[in-house]
């Protein structure tokens, strides 16, 4: 944390640095934009990358990330280009947008690798000294603000799932004999996140008690025992984890009834695909990865001291109990 404060401040003062020089470009013919995040936080930067290509129809765009993000950013049909390290990088840009940086990208738009500079460290101070963090599509949003109009129309990010894999997951729902059911998550990178096994089970069964509807789970490769812990203990769960990519869980997620699940990355799936869900928080700061839509609850007790600096046994998630989720699911989900 002291290393990213850090890097925020040394980008903050490069961007002064690097823009005095230069004029702010009114039609960049190359754009470089930088995220090197993770698959959540990157569904929160979609709907800037749409932005770009909808104001500047003839630029180059350049997206240096993660290659985990890769279907996520070409389903926007915004980047002419994807690369994963410096050395991919040719030429230099008229613009680099990081909107999540790192000390590389930082040395390459110094040492001349960008005309304009744009940078996340600006805005989070910023934001400090104003009252708080912000939503991350904010965040995002205001780091690409000084490029376009003042009264530029923001939609909040969505997903493009060709039929194809919307097809697909027809067929794999239609095999395991389900028209409706629930999606849930158990899994987080974070293991003080994640809600506790046995409350997910109880949870499967009270929901197939009260809304006759199955439980699907979902979850990377890497969580497959962990949601096979869960699925064992009831007979209303069916254990889809490391079976779907990415946009097959979007289309998971757009066909489900609701979701729960911890906060990670397919809850951030649901909440751009509007689902009600009931998203599970343990660690983390207040509004900054919240649901975005009404029927979209957040269960989140707080420490009065240090609370994003939570273990697996003293974590606020632990406060959360299987009545508590109900409640919150009775509020946004009725049987017709």
């Amino acid at each position: 944390m002291a290393s990213e404060k850090l890097l925020y401040l040394a980008t903050s003062f490069a961007s002064q640095f690097i823009n005095a020089a230069q004029a702010k470009p009114t039609s960049p013919r190359r754009i470089l934009v930088v995220k090197l995040d993770e698959i959540g936080d990157m569904i929160y930067a979609m709907h800037c990358l749409e932005a770009l290509r909808s104001s500047f129809p003839d630029s180059e765009i350049t997206m240096w990330c993660k290659p985990m993000n890769n279907a996520l950013v070409q389903q926007t049909g915004a980047v002419n280009h994807l690369v994963h390290t410096r050395g991919d990088l040719k030429g230099k840009f008229d613009v680099q947008i990081d909107l999540r940086g790192s000390w590389e990208s930082l040395r390459f738009a110094f040492l001349g690798g960008a005309k304009y500079y744009l940078e996340r460290g600006s805005i989070r101070f910023r934001n400090k000294f104003s009252g708080g963090q912000i939503h991350e599509t904010l965040t995002n949003q205001a780091i690409l603000a000084p490029l376009l109009p003042n009264d530029f129309e923001w939609v909040h990010p969505s997903f493009h799932i060709d039929e194809e894999t919307l097809t697909r997951i027809g067929q794999l729902l239609k095999s395991n004999h389900l028209s409706r059911y629930v999606l849930m998550h158990c899994g987080a990178r974070d293991a003080s996140r994640r809600w506790p096994t046995e409350r997910f089970s109880q949870l499967v069964d009270s929901i197939f008690e009260r809304y006759g509807l199955k439980t699907v789970f979902i979850g990377s490769p890497n969580e497959t025992e962990l949601v096979e812990e869960v699925s064992s203990r009831t007979a209303n769960a069916i254990n889809l984890a490391g079976k779907t990519n990415l946009m097959e869980l979007a289309a998971l997620c757009r066909r489900a009834e609701f979701f729960v699940g911890n906060e990670s990355g397919p809850l951030h799936f649901a909440i751009v695909e509007k689902k009600p869900l009931v998203a599970l928080f343990g660690p983390g700061v207040k509004d900054v990865f919240y649901p975005l839509y009404a029927s979209q609850r957040v269960i989140h007790h707080f420490l009065e001291k240090d609370h994003t600096k939570q273990t697996v046994d003293n974590s606020t998630i632990l406060r959360i109990s299987v009545a508590d989720v109900l409640h919150e699911i009775e509020q946004i989900y009725s049987v017709d």
